[in-house]
């Protein structure tokens, strides 16, 4: 039927966001303790601010400064990054990573304040004597004077690396009620394969992709790294406060799981020199997939018989789909999308019974996170939630 096919295809597509939308379901849904709200005063500014409350998840997540102030930078990453997962994974990714260094307990979030729009803008465009900023690299010569079939080769041998710069800063409260910028934490996003287009003298666009060279991209990540860490310590109010800078690999354009962090380094308050980057070991992976077969066949077994399972209980299903994530060769979390097709609330009862049954039954790996979400016609019918530290997995069924 043609609306279980678009039905299959929506389900793909939010796959990246459903982790994120649960959790700020889990905040009111979990959350089981009021953290008293601390009124403190901002250094500069001196105007008054919140710190809210800490929520009780499965995750660390940082308390942020509220009234809320919206990146320097904002709304440029959508230009940057193709692929919506990697947009949501970045920003996540980075908090994870950030954890390392500014503890959660410590510090907390507020979004970039010191790269404007227009100078994120002219680091990821090309180098070129109007913009000496550019991290990509310069195409040589007058490539205005070139014809179309010129212009499309100059593109494809100096491809860009660099799509985008996300900035978060952390503060720490100190003495006498303040707070203060207590370090600064930058994504270079790089591109996975890149896309140009030219016009040739009769208007007309023509198109062109570049598979970009794994091993060049790293090269060339770590360089613009240094370069990034040169230029924010020019920057007054970061001359002597740790700088984070993570390096993300981007998913193609069309994939439908998120890329990854593959290394990140810390520059120490007062310095400029990167010393050395420490691996990063995540990966996302799909489920059913070769590719989930092939890295990790008990996982990917166990998904299949959970699967079949499914079907048995339920012939008219569309389909059960996952996406896992795995850091150092370890399963952390996995969420399924089951899309479905009922004919009442109390078909979504039995199956969100007995899928929680079958959740409960321990048929995935122990110690990572389970998130199960139940939809019909582009609407949420059920959540379960299986917390690694939680004997009874969470069940809510919307009405």
């Amino acid at each position: 039927m043609e609306w279980m096919r678009k039905k299959v295809v929506y389900m793909l597509k939010r796959l990246g966001i459903t982790a994120l939308t649960s959790m700020v379901l889990l905040s009111g849904c979990l959350s089981n303790k009021d953290n008293e709200e601390t009124v403190v005063k901002e250094e500069e500014s001196k105007q008054k601010v919140i710190i809210s409350r800490e929520i009780n998840t499965s995750e660390r997540f940082y308390r942020s400064v509220l009234p809320f102030e919206p990146s320097a930078a904002r709304g440029l990453i959508e230009a940057g990054v193709d692929n919506r997962l990697d947009i949501d994974e970045l920003e996540t990714g980075l908090m994870r990573i950030a954890q390392e260094t500014f503890d959660p307990d410590n510090y907390f979030l507020k979004e970039g304040q010191f790269l404007t729009k227009e100078e994120v803008q002219s680091w990821i465009d090309r180098s070129s004597p109007k913009n000496q900023e550019g991290l990509n690299q310069a195409i040589s010569g007058d490539f205005d004077s070139l014809s179309a079939d010129q212009k499309l080769t100059a593109e494809e041998n100096n491809p860009k690396y660099l799509s985008y710069v996300l900035e978060h800063n952390y503060l720490v409260q100190k003495e006498e009620g303040k707070v203060q910028l207590g370090g600064i934490v930058i994504a270079l996003s790089m591109n996975n394969s890149y896309y140009y287009r030219v016009e040739d003298d009769q208007g007309r666009f023509l198109f062109g992709d570049t598979k970009l060279d794994k091993q060049k991209i790293e090269e060339e990540a770590k360089k613009m790294g240094q370069e990034v860490a040169n230029r924010l310590r020019k920057k007054e109010e970061l001359r002597d406060v740790p700088i984070v800078i993570a390096l993300y690999q981007e998913a193609e354009r069309e994939s439908i799981i998120p890329g990854y962090f593959f290394a990140s380094t810390v520059v120490n308050k007062g310095q400029s020199t990167i010393k050395g980057w420490d691996e990063i070991n995540e990966q996302y992976y799909f489920f059913p997939s070769n590719q989930a077969l092939e890295d990790h066949r008990d996982d990917a077994e166990k998904f299949n018989n959970f699967k079949a399972r499914v079907e048995e209980f339920f012939p008219n299903y569309v389909g059960v789909i996952g996406k896992g994530f795995y850091k150092k060769g370890e399963l952390q979390s996995l969420t399924i999308d089951i899309p479905m097709q009922f004919y009442g609330k109390a078909e979504v009862v039995a199956f969100t019974q007995y899928v929680t049954d079958l959740i409960d039954k321990n048929f995935f790996q122990k110690g990572a996170s389970i998130e199960v979400n139940i939809t019909s016609m582009n609407q949420q019918e059920s959540l379960i939630v299986k917390d690694p530290d939680k004997e009874e997995p969470y069940v809510h069924i919307y009405h």
